[in-house]
């Protein structure tokens, strides 16, 4: 059997240049224009596409929202360090009634009423608008009235007077049986009373409106079954924030 003189390793590449000379290339080189085995082409989307301008926009946009909330939030737990803000303080000085009468499911009497506000910061002052006073036996709203806008310097206290009357108010019969059955086995009768307002405050050019509810349970006011006027039984009664 013809052996080849000259044996080469048998490799999957092309054998590399120069080549045994060729019949069209004396050198064995191919010419600059000849294709290799393996040509190298881009093909990598990561270079191929270029960035969305209008995703960087968004990008960029939602960093500094997100970059101004944080300032912002910041700022005011600085502030609330700083000034320390507190809702004010109601308290019932005095409560009396007057032509008090239940009889036929109807309600009369005239109730005065003195309420202590106190401004318990130290920084800022208060305004009051729309304070609204409403006086209730259980959950049944008997009267209401509307106080004087006012406001508080700090650490003020503003003494307010008000009247509720009900004049022959109807009311349930159970109602009326529970006023009585209290007066009767008691002396007194308990009232509850409710004051919203919408307050103010201010400090320099600082505004912040808010809504405040505060509530006074159980004011008792004695009323013997015999007499139809009394007075409030005990010290002032500090009412609750709701």
């Amino acid at each position: 059997m013809n052996q080849d003189p000259n044996p080469r390793p048998a490799t999957g590449y092309p054998y590399p240049y120069p080549y045994p000379n060729p019949p069209h290339q004396p050198n064995g080189y191919p010419p600059p224009n000849a294709g290799t085995a393996y040509p190298y082409q881009n093909h990598n989307p990561y270079f191929a596409t270029e960035p969305n301008p209008r995703a960087i926009l968004l990008r960029r946009l939602f960093i500094a929202i997100l970059v101004f909330l944080l300032i912002l939030g910041l700022i005011s737990f600085i502030f609330i360090l700083v000034v320390r803000p507190q809702l004010p303080v109601v308290f019932i000085n005095s409560l009396s009634v007057s032509n008090f009468n239940v009889s036929n499911n109807q309600v009369t009497g005239n109730w005065d009423l003195q309420l202590q506000f106190r401004n318990p910061n130290s920084k800022m002052a208060l305004h009051y608008d729309s304070v609204f006073c409403t006086l209730y036996y259980g959950r049944e709203s008997l009267s209401d009235t509307r106080l004087q806008p006012f406001d508080q310097g700090t650490e003020d206290q503003t003494p307010i007077n008000a009247t509720l009357a009900v004049s022959g108010t109807y009311v349930d019969g159970k109602l009326a049986d529970s006023i009585g059955k209290e007066r009767a086995s008691k002396g007194n009768v308990e009232f509850n009373l409710r004051v919203f307002s919408t307050v103010t405050s201010r400090y320099g050019v600082y505004r912040r409106r808010r809504y405040v509810t505060m509530y006074c349970d159980d004011v008792a006011v004695g009323v013997p079954a015999n007499s139809s006027s009394g007075k409030m039984i005990g010290p002032a009664k500090r009412c609750k924030p709701y």
